[in-house]
């Protein structure tokens, strides 16, 4: 799959006329949890040519590619897009930055982007999203006896994810084994089975209601619930943050032959 994905973005920078400057698993896999049939949740920002930023039209700046038949389930942001919501603290680019399963980088580019992202990085906001999350797969996981076990992850992993903020005011590691380390040993080694059984089953696989799961979710929940007035906001740096998009973007670089017309070559500026 890594060819085909390094594949896909060597063409996409032919047709589209863009420059990846980043690839990354987002999803399960990503997160060390993928199920037998697991789609791969590519998720990749790009820069477009200089003209495209200086255009008074109001582009598309997401691209998407979903191939069923290959599982491969591709999507791209624009990084000027990238940045305007991370500079909100949107918890997507943040977690990208930090993934597990690397498919492609500009060189120096993920060092820059994770500068820029501590800045951006609100607790109190990144706890808001995933209890907001939690709540909802819990309700789901509570109000049915029998429910996909990949949604009783998605309810596990934002539970923790917002309790691991409101106890270290850092960004939750992308493997989801590693917030484990927030629980008692006997119900860490009831999810780690469970874990290994994820890795057996398809995605529509159906877990009965587990008692011990909802009590650690409500108690996460009711734990971040309480600390969420009380984290601190973000520190944006939006000088930096400009210096570091506008040498990303690739610029225009004449070059004149003898007897041929002039031609325009692109290359990223490097501060």
């Amino acid at each position: 799959m890594l060819n085909k994905i390094q594949t896909t973005i060597a063409q996409l920078e032919q047709s589209k006329r863009i420059k990846v400057l980043y690839a990354c698993e987002s999803g399960s896999r990503a997160w060390g949890i993928p199920s037998l049939d697991s789609d791969y949740d590519v998720r990749f920002i790009y820069v477009h040519q200089l003209d495209w930023y200086l255009s008074l039209c109001n582009h598309k700046d997401t691209i998407t590619i979903k191939e069923e038949e290959t599982d491969l389930d591709m999507t791209g942001w624009d990084l000027r897009k990238t940045l305007q919501l991370m500079k909100k603290s949107n918890a997507a680019p943040l977690e990208w930055m930090n993934s597990s399963i690397v498919y492609h980088e500009a060189p120096g580019f993920l060092r820059r982007l994770r500068k820029v992202g501590e800045t951006c990085f609100s607790p109190n906001a990144i706890n808001y999203h995933y209890l907001s999350m939690a709540r909802k797969f819990y309700d789901i996981c509570a109000g049915e006896e029998s429910v996909k076990l990949k949604t009783w992850f998605y309810a596990l992993r934002t539970a923790l994810n917002a309790r691991w903020i409101v106890e270290n005011e850092e960004m939750p590691p992308t493997l989801f084994k590693e917030t484990l380390s927030l629980i008692e040993p006997s119900i860490r080694k009831e999810i780690l089975a469970l874990i290994a059984l994820k890795g057996t089953k398809n995605e529509d696989f159906l877990f009965e209601k587990e008692a011990s799961l909802l009590n650690l979710m409500q108690e996460s929940i009711a734990l971040s619930t309480a600390h969420k007035t009380k984290l601190p906001g973000s520190k944006v740096n939006m000088h930096e943050m400009d210096k570091f998009f506008q040498g990303m973007i690739p610029k225009p670089k004449k070059k004149e032959y003898c007897g041929a017309k002039k031609s325009t070559s692109f290359t990223l500026k490097s501060n």
